[in-house]
């Protein structure tokens, strides 16, 4: 994850498995829209989906996959 969503991360009171299922949603869905997305945003929208996944994470116990969907929907509804 990039730094924004790091710092989040160091404050907040994630397990190592909370971490985990934050990786791996980020992981999930980011590959799902990175070939959409220019390489020249890749910067800015890594950090903007990491920061959504992170929020989302932190307000909810869904599972990678779930959160995935959810920041997905989130991260295009702000891109848009």
């Amino acid at each position: 994850m990039v730094m924004r969503a790091l710092r989040i991360l160091q404050h907040g009171a994630f397990s190592p498995a909370d971490v985990e299922r934050l990786q791996s949603a980020f992981d999930k869905a980011w590959a799902s829209i990175s070939a959409t997305i220019p390489e020249s945003e890749w910067t800015a929208a890594r950090e903007s989906l990491a920061t959504v996944v992170v929020s989302a994470g932190n307000v909810s116990n869904l599972d990678a996959d779930e959160l995935a969907h959810v920041a997905l929907r989130l991260f295009r509804s702000i891109s848009e």
